[in-house]
């Protein structure tokens, strides 16, 4: 019985946290990588950067640290470019609006998406 308690307890606490942690959080951005073709295969997984894009806010999560980030417009054209020195907050121009090709390339691979403004 207590075990049962114990569980049921527990399961509500996780329901609550998951469902607060999903609120709060934004979908990522997902960027493919895009590894240069010099005939060697990468030794371990890929860790792809993760950011979060809240209006004009883009947030660093993960893997990010060394890494610039360009967005260029629809003719490849660079409109923003930054370094990621520590990981959180870019501000990006309010003055951007419309879709536009992300990159961040971090060391010999460049990640792409695509991010709406």
């Amino acid at each position: 019985m207590k075990f049962k308690t114990l569980f049921i307890a527990f399961s509500a606490l996780f329901a609550a946290v998951s469902s607060n942690a999903a609120a709060s959080v934004d979908d990522p951005l997902i960027l493919v990588p895009t590894i240069p073709n010099n005939g060697n295969d990468p030794r371990s997984p890929i860790l792809t950067p993760v950011f979060y894009l809240d209006g004009y806010t883009l947030t660093a999560a993960d893997n990010t640290l060394g890494s610039t980030v360009m967005l260029l417009d629809e003719d490849d054209n660079v409109v923003f470019t930054t370094y990621v020195s520590i990981e959180g907050d870019i501000q990006l121009p309010t003055t951007l609006f419309g879709t536009y090709t992300i990159e961040v390339v971090r060391g010999g691979i460049t990640f792409i998406g695509e991010i709406e403004l």
